[in-house]
């Protein structure tokens, strides 16, 4: 049988792990050799092999020179090519990417590819990765493509660069909205983290920058026609904004005129978030007008800045778990007439551990009480965690509460009705990573619990 033919009837698969009967197993991406792994694919039951060395196993395979490109041929051939005609915008940064993506998603009426999932009308899938693998991508697209979808915007990780996730996928569009001294646990040097992040940008037609990153001018070395946002002037320009703890007026100079817009997002960094979404839509050559006329349709993003109330106490839970973004965060709440302001958070195990001492500082200057507990420990003590968070400050002003349930429980008990809990740090997840298990657990699902008490 031709491998065309052959590719039509069977699933497609990078990762071994994902092998079921009869599934075809390509030996491509990763940062492993994925040959090694040929044994563990018969095992679950692959019926075919494609790679590009000699090999050895009494199994149907075929070997190719180019093996990336090869695999991008067959996933075309079985799923009829579903980027064609279609603007496949990417977005990057270590903060903002679920925002900007969503903010995109909501004002062309987009598909969405990201941390909150996959999304497009009815259609729901949650995914492992920011980034899914491109055998998982091209399953998506092909959804899209059923569903006459003409714009699909994506979440773009550094990992995905990094692990060879997404070759040869070239983009439409590539949004750039900031790097800072974050995942250095994986990238070991910020420069390797950069080189990753660029990748989007030279795999883009259309390049947009945040012309204010410190970082401007080592992004775009060896980077041309591209465009930038900004306070600094740029193609688009963010002259002014005034920040409400409901809404954000915003005033932008686009080609010498200015526009005066209500935004629905709240805090400076959704001003930029806005700024590089509404460049986007102009580089897709959406007139200014029509872009402003697009920004009511943008939904509150899960996860992010999502208020609650619970007894007239007025909670806020929001994904943060950068230096930069939890700074953010709390800056902006402490600019309004809360009595206090009331933390609950936690750092992952198993990443950058130098920033913990950090986000510790941060959270005990701008809280009059904070509740440090666990956050996907993985194999770390979450003890160890938080004594790494508080290891540079005299402070005492917290509490120590593993139990994250526990730990919001007693914040919100302890609040009172003028005062603001915020929950950061795990947005939406479902799930508490703890050693390699992913067991079921939610901060919603902690707030309705306290509800019914």
């Amino acid at each position: 049988m031709k491998i065309e033919n052959l590719v039509k009837k069977k699933n497609i698969r990078v990762n071994s792990k994902d092998i079921k009967k009869g599934d075809i197993f390509v030996c491509a991406t990763g940062i492993m050799d994925k040959n090694e792994f040929i044994p563990d694919a018969i095992k679950k039951g692959c019926s075919f092999v494609i790679t590009d060395k000699d090999i050895n196993p009494k199994i149907k395979h075929l070997k190719v020179d180019d093996i990336l490109k090869f695999l991008r041929y067959i996933l075309d051939i079985k799923y009829d090519y579903p980027l064609d005609n279609v603007n496949l915008i990417g977005v990057t940064g270590t903060d903002g990417k679920t925002t900007t993506a969503s903010i995109i998603k909501d004002m062309i009426d987009g598909s969405y590819i990201g941390t909150n999932g996959v999304r497009y009308q009815d259609i729901l899938i949650n995914t492992n990765n920011t980034t899914p693998s491109i055998d998982y991508l091209f399953e998506y697209f092909n959804l899209f493509k059923k569903r006459k979808v003409q714009d699909v915007v994506m979440e773009v990780s550094s990992e995905s660069y990094l692990t060879n996730r997404i070759p040869t996928i070239k983009f439409t569009v590539g949004v750039f909205l900031n790097i800072s001294y974050e995942h250095l646990d994986k990238h070991h040097t910020f420069e390797n983290y950069l080189s990753c992040k660029k990748e989007l940008l030279k795999n883009s037609s259309i390049k947009i920058i945040n012309r204010d990153s410190e970082y401007f001018k080592d992004i775009v070395k060896d980077i041309d026609n591209y465009l930038t946002f900004g306070k600094k002037k740029s193609d688009l320009q963010i002259k002014k904004y005034q920040l409400l703890e409901d809404k954000t007026l915003i005033t932008f100079l686009y080609q010498k005129k200015e526009y005066e817009i209500v935004s629905p997002l709240i805090g400076e960094y959704n001003v930029y978030n806005l700024a590089a979404s509404i460049l986007t839509l102009l580089s897709l050559n959406y007139s200014i007008n029509d872009i402003i006329k697009r920004i009511k349709n943008i939904k509150v993003i899960p996860g992010r800045m999502e208020h609650f109330y619970i007894n007239n106490k007025h909670i806020v839970i929001d994904y943060a778990h950068t230096i930069k973004a939890t700074k953010e965060v709390l800056k902006f709440m402490d600019l309004f007439h809360h009595k206090k302001i009331i933390t609950v958070l936690g750092c992952a195990g198993g990443r950058y551990v130098d920033k913990r001492p950090l986000i510790g500082k941060i959270v005990l200057k701008y809280s009059k009480k904070a509740y440090f507990t666990m956050d996907d420990p993985r194999w770390e003590d979450p003890i160890n965690i938080v004594n790494d968070m508080i290891s540079q400050t005299k402070k005492k002003n917290y509490e120590i509460i593993v139990n994250r349930e526990e730990a919001i429980k007693k914040a919100i008990n302890e609040a009172n009705d003028s005062d603001l809990i915020l929950i950061l740090g795990k947005g939406r997840d479902n799930y508490m990573i703890i050693r390699d298990d992913k067991i079921p657990y939610s901060d919603i699902d902690a707030l309705e619990k306290m509800k019914k008490i």
